[in-house]
């Protein structure tokens, strides 16, 4: 963006000195649309996460939303998620994970999800709050119907209330302000963790986890 101190300048003015001044023999100096800027501001979300661009922490920021369309929604999450590709224990921390077991929508992004990261996946633990468990095979079979070896189990537990996916051995994470099932249909969250943030809570995931 280009911004003249003085009434008299325009952005072609700009140009017109840049060339004048032979800086554009050796940087490239260009116009970016609205088109062009978004893309890259898509990108650097998807590598650094919302929080990149901010020097504050985020309370909460409307990311998917009603507004975008469905292909939309689904590779900005699979995109964001793309950090933990090689993945061997993937741990989900979602209160209400089991009621998506209703929602194809939910399942399919479930399989894409599992098929994009778990390539080397040999274990996903769900922690839930244990509602809708009578539901819980179905999305067992729908990550086995990706690689069939994968160990699936869940833990029940309330002391989560937000939702996460984290790789514990790599420290990456992302946190949701949804379950899958609601994705779309509400405002909600999608940011990359940091890896501090992850130690923690892979810390209290792998305490709840450990048998009695």
């Amino acid at each position: 963006m280009v911004k003249s101190v003085g009434e008299d300048k325009s952005t072609q003015n700009f140009f017109e000195e840049i060339r004048r001044a032979g800086i554009d023999d050796r940087y490239l100096v260009c116009r970016l649309d609205e088109t062009s800027l978004t893309d890259y501001l898509k990108e650097l979300y998807v590598k650094k996460g919302i929080s990149s661009l901010f020097n504050f922490s985020i309370v909460c920021d409307a990311v998917l939303h009603p507004g975008l369309h469905v292909d939309e929604i689904t590779n900005v999450i699979v995109e964001s998620i793309m950090d933990m590709k090689g993945v061997r224990n993937l741990i989900v921390i979602d209160p209400y994970l089991f009621a998506s077991a209703t929602d194809s929508m939910a399942l399919d992004l479930l399989r894409l999800i599992i098929g994009a990261i778990g390539e080397d996946l040999e274990s996903v633990t769900l922690i839930t709050n244990g509602k809708a468990r009578n539901k819980r095979e179905i999305l067992f079979n729908a990550i086995k119907s990706v690689k069939s070896s994968i160990n699936v189990k869940d833990v029940k537990t309330d002391e989560f209330h937000d939702r996460f996916w984290i790789d514990p051995e790599s420290n990456k994470g992302v946190v949701m302000g949804t379950s899958l099932n609601g994705i779309g249909k509400k405002i909600a969250l999608i940011d990359k963790l940091q890896s501090h943030d992850v130690k923690e809570i892979s810390r209290l995931a792998l305490k709840i986890m450990k048998p009695n």
